[in-house]
């Protein structure tokens, strides 16, 4: 649409087809309703602001230049104008004459006043002793009063409008909390083939995008697909249990037919596995030193990650923001050269690394360097350094239980989300949500629709 705009030259005022439409307003006031006074046309604004996006400023201006009317001055026949000076107004609202100007012009664009201006541009009035307007220059107020049942209709819609938003979030908050619930009975009774990760990581992203929206149709959207969600969730919880509650079949020892035979059992009773512990450092032989290519556990620190089932592909799954390759795909030697890569970058000193190579091996060296580097990013460790140093101390007095510690973190990483989900708050950022959740879905293990 075009812009006309008169702009006469400097002293007078600019004049478009938003100023133009505020004028003809004006000009249609005939006196407000029976029973409603001045006061409850201010209300009636208050209450409406919010929902139109008046600023609260002009709001507050309004409530000034209000108090210089009279309830006369809203009569039929009159016209409520009033006319303070702009150092009058200024010191009132406490701010400058300039930018008194801009709010005087943004609520003529916002259809709340209009200008009524006299030969010389100052604003005066006088009064009769019956307290009615004998002549007057200045604001006029005359399209709040015209504005009056707009004001009225937008509170009595926004009010509606307040009570079925109020009703969705409910809704959202409920199906975030099935699913929080879900999430953590699967969690407690080890059910797997269940992606529990990419559902909670949907939920708290969905809560977290819909907390300020006011658009209906799209809050309602997103909650009717988290009750998807967590009625998939549901359904698939319950499958497994049932599954898992079938009773196992009774093994065949009796050939077909034959009746109250002898029952046979195995005779020969496999071997137990034994294994040789020990608390102090790994003992290198003079011959032969440490070989990366070895699978076996070469140092004490090895041992318990392997008596814990700490490999490459479980410290991919407790740190996959840290590793180079697919989980799938790690090896010993991929480990160590990431390992490699966030000593240098987590500043962590090269003596600190050498020394935890010669008490832990590589091999316990690089998990110790991942455990490290997962707690500074997670915020649990300010100095990488300091702390793997610590590492090292614990290491040579045989107190390092790094299995256990990895079986930490992996629970934390689990349970992280279900925290959120429960408190409804997340410490990480969007992005971080939107980046968890996109790299579940990549790996092959989408959320149910």
């Amino acid at each position: 649409m075009s812009v006309c705009v008169f702009a006469p030259g400097a002293g007078h005022r600019r004049v478009d087809e938003r100023t133009a439409s505020t004028e003809r307003l004006a000009d249609s006031f005939s006196g407000l309703p029976e029973n409603i006074s001045h006061r409850h046309v201010l209300t009636a604004l208050k209450r409406a602001a919010p929902y139109i996006g008046i600023p609260p400023r002009l709001v507050h201006a309004i409530d000034t230049l209000m108090s210089w009317s009279r309830e006369v001055d809203w009569a039929e026949g009159q016209r409520p104008i009033v006319f303070p000076s702009n150092e009058k107004l200024s010191q009132k609202l406490g701010i400058g004459v300039r930018q008194l100007q801009k709010l005087l012009a943004s609520a003529t664009r916002w259809g709340l006043i209009a200008h009524r201006d006299s030969a010389n541009g100052k604003r005066v009035g006088a009064r009769g002793r019956d307290g009615r307007l004998i002549y007057a220059y200045g604001i006029d107020l005359s399209p709040l009063g015209v504005r009056y049942a707009d004001f009225v209709s937008i509170v009595a819609e926004g009010t509606a409008a307040d009570l079925r938003l109020e009703v969705l979030r409910k809704r959202l908050t409920s199906a975030r909390r099935r699913i929080r619930s879900l999430a953590q009975f699967a969690l407690d009774e080890a059910i797997g083939g269940i992606d529990t990760a990419s559902i909670t990581e949907i939920a708290q992203l969905a809560v977290h995008q819909m907390r300020k929206v006011r658009d209906e149709g799209l809050l309602q959207a997103c909650v009717a697909e988290l009750e998807s969600h967590a009625a998939a969730l549901a359904d698939s919880i319950k499958t497994a249990v049932e599954v898992a509650d079938v009773p196992p079949k009774a093994p065949k020892d009796s050939p077909k037919g034959v009746e109250n035979d002898t029952r046979y059992t195995t005779t020969i009773q496999p071997s137990i596995a034994k294994a040789t512990n020990c608390r102090g450092l790994a003992v290198k032989r003079s011959d032969a030193g440490y070989d990366v290519r070895n699978n076996e556990p070469q140092s004490d620190v090895e041992m318990d990650l392997a008596h814990h089932g700490v490999d490459p592909s479980f410290i991919a799954a407790v740190a996959p923001e840290l590793i180079s390759r697919p989980g799938e795909q790690m090896t010993w030697g991929l480990v160590i050269g990431d390992a490699e890569r966030l000593v240098a970058q987590a500043s962590i000193p090269a003596d600190v690394w050498r020394e935890a190579c010669r008490l832990m091996g590589q091999k316990g060296a690089a998990a110790s360097v991942f455990a490290t580097a997962h707690k500074h990013v997670r915020g649990d460790v300010d100095r990488p350094g300091a702390y793997l140093r610590g590492m090292n101390k614990n290491a040579a007095a045989g107190k390092l239980n790094l299995g256990r510690t990895f079986h930490g973190l992996k629970d934390h990483m689990k349970r992280q989300p279900i925290r959120s989900l429960s408190s409804g708050t997340d410490t990480r950022s969007i992005g971080q949500l939107l980046a968890t959740a996109l790299r579940s879905t990549v790996r092959g293990a989408p959320a149910p629709r």
